[in-house]
């Protein structure tokens, strides 16, 4: 498979389109240059005033596959290159416009076309009956992203986490937490807002958000000084569905594996005068069996095997929950437009689990052996609405946005876990009770300007603040004797975490020739309390965040980019929270409220090349990370006077990480297409003068995505992800390799349609973990189970969209096509 990925990405170098007359053997010095053919255009509105970031898509006439894209710059003007002779439809398109769609012809003798001016008009309320169908690219690049059409990436994932794992240089690990390149720090984003969840509730929340309500996810890598700071890795944002169609439309769909594993969504939309509204929303349920290792070997100073303590663990954990997002827009005026957004979100979780415990000494002879069970029940519910009234001085060129945001999460979860040996029978000893509690309150201002100048000069600059607040106690009673009586803990607590970020920022891009060059600067102030019953830890600090970005088209259909940003990782509250947090009796997450913040500088260069066949892109980077935080095992700690493996987190002095991406996508043929990705890229970690925590690794990590068109009405789709093993400080994360299947068939028109989808069908998903300090040595094993079939159906219904047919005289009544006086 390795060999397939590599050879994918070599042959989407072969982009240049050949000519009739390339296929005839010719001594070389004699054959001609190709020529570049390519298309070039401007689109504005019916004022004339140029719309940027409208899209360009192009497609063999008759086909409905996009073979190739483009979207507008800030004048209007766009380019499609790499392309062959023959005959297209091209379909121009800009929320809230009717769209252009017209035929043309590239001839071998005119490789250049020129096609004048496309003038889109807003959307007519008349309508007439001709219904328009869009098709647009599974990937589009742009200056600073990647965008990837979920419905071409994942046709057959059931949630936003499954989704994820099918995105080039994204992973997603057995408990769902999202990384980028290798670094779990990396902000997701839903409709370009920074989720106010993270770790275990953000990784809950992602598996219940049906896949079916995402339209595309946007990978950020290196954002400019626009965005929030936050994500050393870059920022994952998932762009929900919210377009609203004239009149009613929507569409449901299930899916199902087994009665326990399932999933359900649906949306509607409705538009009607100055008012828009879309509705979607979905439920979810996954229960499986997990079963892995805890071994811990512990060694004198002449390591020599002293003892062995081995764990057989068998859990069923479940996961269920249920989204409702909702977006109203009315227009109060020609000018100003208010936005609400609200978001639902209710979550259950539960574990089941039992681990056998098998104690030896060094020669192998049976100590001791007992069995502790666990029981695991956890909820949450989250609301977050969102309102904001934008002010359009001049359309795309000069506005003025001003948004509120307020957020409550509350989670509540409590474990049962006790110890059962042969010699008490049914009777138990060691019991533990814990319970936490938390409330986090997070309340967001902001304010947004733009002013575009020039065609190619652009002004944008705002103010945002963020105050959060969460109020968390943690309850634990202990029955050590088994009497049925439990006492309260000392390790009962309660915290209190206060934080306010107050930022401004100013970025001012320009056009010169061939150049797009963009600066920018952010300033914030920090400020953040973490309080528990008798301690208090605040820490203040201010920081500045620089920005800058060049792009040069090479040639036609060539692209260099460079960019540099500066970023923070800010400790959340569960790296601050020293209460402990127990994945099992022997394995403790134990928090550090002494965490300073970690800044990272993170320079990106670019090479992408498009053609007729597809896009070759190549993607260096290297960060340096000051003041670094990283995850530490210590296998020789203990909790209430107990040995156990605690996990925290602890400033490190530096670390400088440097790799590539490299992405391919081939289109051998109109009905097959290949995504791939391979990405290496090196980790050196220095702990300091004080610690003996350092790490220097290499590691890397391939995904190929392969769709085939079989019929009009049939499409099959195999997935293929490997990562390698990787070094940490003080031991090793072990190889992770999956494949997924989908198959996905229209029925009834184009309202319906089934999908098959098989996830993990070699059973070769893993997790493991080898760690130590030369003392103790404990390797841990999980198989999450993940092997399924699922069967699926999708209906959408409601009228399509509608647009008015604009005669030839009415140019100022509709959208006007390329060439038309």
């Amino acid at each position: 498979m390795s060999r397939l990925v590599a050879a994918l990405l070599l042959s989407s170098v072969a982009f240049a389109p050949m000519s009739a007359a390339a296929q005839t053997p010719t001594p070389p010095a004699a054959a001609a240059p190709q020529p570049a053919y390519e298309l070039r255009g401007k689109i504005v509105d019916t004022t004339n005033k140029p719309i940027p970031r409208a899209s360009v898509s192009l497609r063999p006439k008759g086909s409905t596959l996009t073979i190739a894209g483009a979207i507008a710059g800030p004048d209007g003007s766009f380019r499609v290159t790499g392309l062959r002779p023959g005959t297209f439809t091209i379909r121009v398109v800009f929320i809230g416009y009717s769209p252009v769609i017209q035929d043309i012809t590239i001839s071998a003798k005119n490789p250049i076309i020129d096609l004048g001016v496309a003038k889109l008009a807003p959307m007519a309320t008349k309508l007439e009956t001709i219904s328009v169908k869009e098709d647009r690219a599974a990937v589009i690049t742009e200056p600073d992203r990647n965008a990837y059409r979920a419905k071409d990436i994942a046709p057959g994932a059931a949630n936003a986490s499954e989704l994820l794992e099918n995105v080039p240089s994204v992973q997603v690990d057995v408990d769902g937490k999202v990384s980028l390149r290798g670094n779990e720090n990396v902000v997701v984003q839903i409709n370009g807002r920074p989720t106010p969840m993270r770790g275990t509730q953000l990784a809950a929340y992602l598996k219940s958000l049906p896949a079916n309500v995402i339209d595309r996810i946007e990978v950020i890598p290196n954002p400019s000084a626009k965005y929030d700071p936050e994500g050393m890795a870059g920022i994952i944002n998932v762009a929900l569905k919210s377009n609203v169609d004239l009149g009613l439309s929507g569409a449901v769909n299930t899916q199902a594996s087994t009665p326990e594993r399932y999933n359900s969504s649906g949306n509607i939309g409705y538009q009607v005068g100055n008012w828009s509204t879309f509705l979607n929303g979905g439920f979810s349920n996954d229960q499986r069996n997990v079963a892995g290792i805890n071994d811990r070997l512990r060694f004198d100073a002449a390591n020599t095997l002293l003892s062995t303590t081995g764990q057989d663990i068998v859990t069923t954990p479940t996961n269920s929950g249920q989204n409702l997002n909702a977006t109203v827009d009315y227009k109060l005026s020609p000018r100003d437009v208010l936005s609400n957004a609200l978001m639902l979100n209710h979550r259950t979780s539960g574990e089941v689990s039992s681990t056998d415990y098998t104690v030896l000494d060094g020669s192998g002879h049976a100590l001791d052996s007992y069995v502790r069970p666990r029981l695991v029940d956890a909820k949450g519910f989250m609301f977050d609405y969102d309102v904001s009234l934008k002010r359009t001085l001049a359309p795309r060129t000069h506005e003025l946005t001003a948004e509120f945001r307020f957020n409550r999460a509350h989670d509540e979860d409590a474990s049962d876990q006790r110890r059962l040996t042969s010699a008490t029978g049914a009777k138990y000893v060691e019991g533990q009770v814990d319970r936490n509690d938390a409330v986090t309150k997070q309340f967001t201002g902001q304010l947004d300007y733009m002013k575009q100048f020039r065609p190619r000069t652009k002004l944008e600059t705002g103010w945002k603040s963020t105050v959060r607040n969460l109020d968390r106690d943690y309850t634990s009673t202990t029955d050590v004797t088994g009497s049925g009586s439990y006492t309260l803990s000392a390790q009962s607590n309660s915290l209190a975490f206060d934080e306010a970020v107050h930022a401004a920022y100013a970025v001012v891009s320009q056009g010169v020739k061939k150049w797009d060059l963009q600066a920018g600067l952010r300033g914030d102030y920090a400020d953040r309390t973490f309080k528990l019953a008798t301690q208090k830890y605040p820490y203040s600090y201010a920081s500045l965040f620089p920005s800058a970005f060049a792009t040069y088209n090479l040639a036609a259909n060539t692209q260099l980019k460079s960019s540099y940003s500066r970023r923070v990782r800010r400790p959340g509250t569960q790296e601050l929270n020293p209460f402990p947090t127990y994945f099992d009796a022997d394995n403790v997450f134990l928090g550090n409220p002494k965490l300073s913040p970690e800044y990272t500088d993170a320079y990106e260069f670019g090479y992408t090349k498009t053609g007729a066949k597809g896009l070759l892109q190549a993607s260096p980077f290297y960060r340096h990370t000051s003041n670094v935080i990283r995850i530490i095992v210590n296998t020789t700690d203990s909790l209430a006077g107990r040995e156990i493996t605690s996990i925290s987190f602890q400033n490190l002095a530096r670390s400088n990480s440097y790799g590539s991406d490299f992405t391919g996508q081939l289109r051998v043929s109109p009905k097959f297409t290949a995504l791939s990705n391979f990405s290496v890229f090196k980790v050196v970690t220095d702990g300091g003068s004080t610690s003996a925590l350092s790490s220097n690794a290499i590691s890397w990590m391939g995904r190929i995505n392969m769709t085939s068109e079989v019929t009009k009405t049939l499409t099959i789709q195999a997935a293929y992800n490997y990562r390698a093993a990787t070094k940490i400080e003080r031991g090793e994360l072990g190889a992770q390799h999956a494949a997924n299947f989908a198959l996905r068939k229209k029925v009834q028109g184009d309202k319906g349609a089934l999908t098959l989808r098989v996830t993990d069908p070699f059973g070769t998903m893993r997790f493991r973990v080898h760690t130590g300090d030369g003392k103790v040595t404990q390797v841990t094993e999980r198989n999450p189970h993940v092997r399924a079939m699922f069967l699926g159906y999708q209906y959408n219904f409601g009228r399509p969209p509608k647009v008015r047919v604009v005669a030839p005289d009415q140019t100022g009544g509709g959208s006007v096509g390329f060439g038309t006086p």
